[in-house]
């Protein structure tokens, strides 16, 4: 009889082990193929109707600066390589090279006929030691391009992401200068978001 809960309490610990590592794999999974790093953060000043200044940041010194851009739109685009996705989960990331940032239209028929420039970036953005270990095919799940796009606010500032799958935007808004006081607008507006 002694031996019997011998054996159940040892089976219930192994069970719990298991469970738990089987809970921390998932969570690590999950995590990993998830994963999103800020790769550039910008926001933008009008100049005239459809113009604007773009005000671009990124951890890449080469992409940093101010760049003219027409459109009610704005896009970057990235070279990118994912990995495996066993790759991801032992903690290597997916690399990408910022190549080109420009604004656009959202109607095709301006976008034809307007003022339109493109900038090449040139960033780096990962392409290292790292590079060269990725290229290897067993590591390498596919190369292409990465883009994004959204309307152009001047209310917003915008940080771009790179995650193991390609480029996203998320936008939240421009923070007040300090000791400004917001607008009526402006109170209810944080009233409501909850800030």
């Amino acid at each position: 009889m002694f031996r019997l809960i011998k054996v159940s309490v040892l089976s219930i610990a192994l069970l719990t082990v298991a469970l738990a590592g089987s809970i921390a794999l998932t969570v690590l999974t999950y995590t990993r193929l998830t994963d999103e790093k800020p790769i550039a953060s910008l926001y933008f000043e009008p100049v005239a109707e459809e113009e604007f200044i773009a005000h671009l940041s990124s951890p890449h010194a080469d992409v940093d600066g101010t760049y003219k851009v027409y459109g009610d739109q704005w896009r970057i685009d990235a070279a990118f390589m994912k990995l495996q996705p066993w790759a991801n989960i032992l903690g290597m990331d997916a690399r990408y090279k910022l190549v080109r940032f420009e604004g656009r239209y959202s109607d095709i028929e301006r976008e034809n006929t307007q003022p339109h420039i493109a900038y090449e970036l040139g960033s780096d953005g990962g392409f290292d030691l790292g590079y060269l270990l990725v290229k290897l095919p067993f590591l390498m799940d596919a190369q292409y391009g990465s883009s994004t796009f959204t309307d152009i606010s001047e209310d917003a500032v915008y940080t771009v992401y790179r995650t193991q799958f390609g480029l996203l935007v998320r936008s939240e808004p421009k923070p007040e200068p300090i000791g400004e006081k917001a607008s009526v607008l402006g109170q209810v507006r944080s009233w409501i978001d909850g800030d």
